[in-house]
């Protein structure tokens, strides 16, 4: 969370401001740092490292258990549990985590539109009412397909470059 979120930070406002209005990062990183200070850089830290502390978790019990099922259930080799518990690790950590990096994501984007910058638990309060808790997902959907296939390269490329080099 102490490199990610400034660099989180700068890709969500270059994503919501209007073109022009920022030129790049550089320009974001000075921007937020005459508006808040340094530390507000970091806006939007405590549900980042929430959420990726949970997501984790999730992520690696997710691919243990998938894994073992689909050896012993289905019958998949090494390669094929390796992907399909990937894919699926993937997607737990997304699925865990998903309300909280939407929060992060709103604190992130607020500061690029100035006024009084919300607090984690006021931008939760204000997703939930206005959308209730299915607010907490909007767009989850491409978010856990692109998981799958990104995930399960990942794992399978960590597990074959281990099985080389030992």
């Amino acid at each position: 969370a102490l490199l990610l979120t400034p660099i989180y930070l700068v890709k969500v406002q270059l994503q919501v401001t209007p073109k022009g209005s920022l030129s790049g990062p550089i320009s974001v990183i000075k921007s937020t740092i005459n508006k808040l200070g340094f530390f507000g850089l970091y806006t939007g830290a405590v549900p980042i490292f929430i959420g990726t502390s949970i997501g984790y978790g999730c992520r690696f019990v997710a691919y243990d258990k998938a894994t073992r099922v689909a050896e012993k259930s289905f019958g998949f080799g090494r390669i094929g549990s390796v992907i399909v518990g990937g894919g699926m690790a993937g997607m737990a950590t997304w699925a865990s985590h998903y309300p909280l990096d939407l929060v992060s994501s709103r604190m992130e984007a607020s500061v690029a539109f100035g006024g009084r910058q919300l607090t984690m638990t006021e931008h939760i309060k204000e997703i939930h009412k206005q959308s209730g808790v299915i607010g907490f997902f909007r767009g989850i959907g491409p978010c856990l397909l692109r998981a799958f296939p990104v995930n399960a390269a990942i794992f399978l490329t960590y597990d074959l470059c281990k099985s080389n080099l030992t």
